[in-house]
């Protein structure tokens, strides 16, 4: 069955600005029904993302600057221990202001972007890195090579079709190659407790941006769909732990900054003086289902 003509089935299971948000029984993990058409995407991510939905998320990234590049390194580590290969090359899937790329070129690697957002990719261009003012579609992956690395960071959740997506990253993958995908992890147990305990309303829901609503096993599962051995499954810091503490960051920008803040301090210390202690609490997340998104890598066979 191709993606245009599934029809898609399953429990309702919340309905946020009148749009459904189901437990598709057709896809094996929750997404929104119905989905928008390519013309309202394209419209979305070409035109208005950055200067009318996210007006403050190329600043936000700038004053986050070091931290997302300490991030990346320890992601290169993780890179480094599945991918044994000199000078390897990636591909970034949604490059956004191009701090991947930056760190990817400077760890030798041979790097590549490509981003629908003209305001990001001008952003990205002081990094000196290639990148492609387009979508990533079949009609755009017949013009690349293939790669060592493909990297989706919170991509999956905004795209119509991510089983096509995998499948497409899948066959542009060198075998023995990596794939890597960031999601918000949603739904979990901690978003629950939340909502169960507090009255706090499903807040993660935002159905004009993000179409889909994985897990760790949803997403494990999707992998295994496309033969993909998942070799790496993390979760990030669950920022669910500052509502917990009654710090309620929801439609509060200036908290939300001031909650993050607290976790980047937390992480620069940790990956400047223990790295392998905070990767190995992230695994442990990742093993409970908790982190406010996963981070989880697949490897292609040889």
């Amino acid at each position: 069955m191709t993606e245009k003509n599934k029809i898609h089935q399953g429990n309702v299971i919340d309905t946020i600005d009148g749009i459904d948000v189901i437990e598709c029984t057709v896809c094996g993990f929750k997404h929104v029904n119905p989905l928008p058409s390519q013309e309202e995407l394209e419209t979305l991510y070409k035109k208005e993302y950055y200067s009318l939905d996210k007006p403050q998320y190329l600043k936000d990234s700038e004053e986050d600057q070091e931290w997302w590049e300490m991030t990346y390194r320890q992601y290169f580590h993780l890179f480094d221990k599945h991918l044994k290969k000199e000078a390897p090359s990636l591909f970034e899937i949604g490059s956004g202001p191009g701090f991947f790329l930056k760190v990817g070129k400077e760890h030798g690697w041979d790097v590549l972007g490509i981003e629908p957002s003209k305001q990001a990719v001008a952003f990205s261009k002081q990094f000196d890195v290639p990148v492609i003012h387009d979508f990533f579609h079949e009609e755009t992956a017949k013009k690349l090579g293939t790669f060592d690395l493909i990297f989706m960071d919170t991509l999956l959740e905004h795209v119509p079709n991510p089983s096509s997506m995998i499948a497409l990253c899948s066959s542009l993958l060198n075998p023995g190659g990596l794939l890597c995908v960031i999601s918000p992890n949603d739904y979990n147990p901690l978003q629950k407790i939340l909502r169960n305990q507090k009255n706090y309303p499903p807040w993660w829901i935002v159905p004009r941006h993000h179409l889909n609503y994985f897990d760790f096993t949803s997403i494990q599962s999707l992998f295994k769909q496309h033969q993909l051995q998942v070799v790496e499954s993390l979760g990030t810091f669950p920022m669910e732990f500052f509502l917990l503490c009654d710090d309620n960051y929801i439609e509060n920008h200036a908290l939300g900054r001031e909650v993050h803040g607290k976790r980047k301090t937390l992480e620069k210390l940790m990956l400047a003086n223990n790295p392998k202690l905070l990767e190995s609490f992230y695994q442990w997340l990742g093993m409970q289902g908790l982190g406010r998104s996963f981070v989880v890598i697949a490897k292609k066979p040889s």
